[in-house]
């Protein structure tokens, strides 16, 4: 069975204001309106719901009954209602790293403003990882998400695979051998591990296959991740790289991934904000948006 919701929505006012005419001045309806749903109501009902006395318009003992029970849920939809449309919690702060809000999640906004037009989504720059201000943002994409007091959703966990450009992958991508990758020009970022020390992540990936990188082996060093996709992209030799840190685009014309294993780096991404932060759809919506972006990946 179908509830009479604007039946219900009537009732309810003319209960309020012990009136038929000035419940429909509320509602901006005609009186006739109002009564005619009431008596839809109590059809339904099998009961009348008010007894009138000269003017006044008084709830019967069922219909005092029936008040009690529906009014609480109209008032509980009718404070949701206000909220929302007063609430600004769909301005939404999220400062993220400059280098993955470039390769990866501005190439995705515009699914994001089509699925959630309502939500005004504005990037800042996330300059220093850990240091969660909400007066400056109100979420974060972090590799050190906090531990209580915040809500956190896993996004991805980091993993380093080997591209080039197009035309050392040619030749790469032909050997057999792990080995004789060495045969080219290595592209190392010193961010990719905590440690910081130059060469960790290629030597950490030769030894994932066995083998130890020899100190005669060319190794270029950059500060990140970044420097050294854009040295890769432009044939210098090969590096590294996170996905998330690569562009649909450069992935299709000037990145290409060897077929060869990747590692895992020492950090997962985390989407964050404070848990005190009250119930906000905007943060909602973005939190879920991100994470099936990254399992869409």
């Amino acid at each position: 069975m179908s509830l009479p919701f604007r039946a219900i929505h009537y009732f309810v006012e003319v209960a309020r204001c012990e009136s038929f005419s000035k419940a429909a001045e509320r509602l901006f309806v005609s009186q006739s309106a109002v009564s005619h749903q009431v008596r839809l109501l109590e059809e339904l009902l099998g009961a009348d719901l008010f007894v009138r006395r000269g003017r006044q318009t008084l709830l019967s003992a069922v219909g005092e009954s029936y008040f009690n029970e529906v009014a609480s849920a109209i008032n509980s939809i009718e404070h949701a209602t206000r909220n929302f449309q007063q609430d600004d919690s769909r301005q939404v702060r999220l400062a993220v790293h400059g280098s993955l809000a470039v390769k990866w999640l501005i190439p995705a906004l515009d699914d994001f403003r089509e699925r959630y037009p309502n939500v005004e989504l504005t990037l800042q720059m996330l300059t220093k990882d850990g240091h969660f201000d909400s007066q400056w943002a109100d979420c974060f994409i972090t590799t050190m998400p906090p531990g209580a007091g915040f809500v956190r959703y896993h996004l991805y966990d980091e993993t380093l695979k080997p591209y080039c450009s197009k035309a050392l992958w040619n030749e790469a991508s032909r050997l057999s051998d792990v080995a004789d990758l060495t045969r080219f020009p290595l592209l190392s970022a010193i961010s990719a591990f905590a440690s910081g020390q130059p060469g960790t992540d290629w030597q950490r990936w030769f030894e994932k296959a066995g083998i130890v990188l020899q100190n005669d082996a060319k190794v270029h060093h950059f500060s990140h991740l970044l420097l050294a996709a854009e040295a890769a992209k432009y044939g210098q030799g090969i590096a590294l790289l996170n996905e998330f840190m690569t562009t649909e685009q450069e992935r299709a014309e000037s990145l290409f991934e060897l077929p060869f294993h990747g590692i895992r780096t020492d950090d997962s991404f985390y989407f964050v904000y404070p848990a005190s932060t009250p119930k906000s759809p905007g943060l909602q919506a973005l939190g879920d948006w991100l994470v099936a972006l990254c399992k869409n990946r």
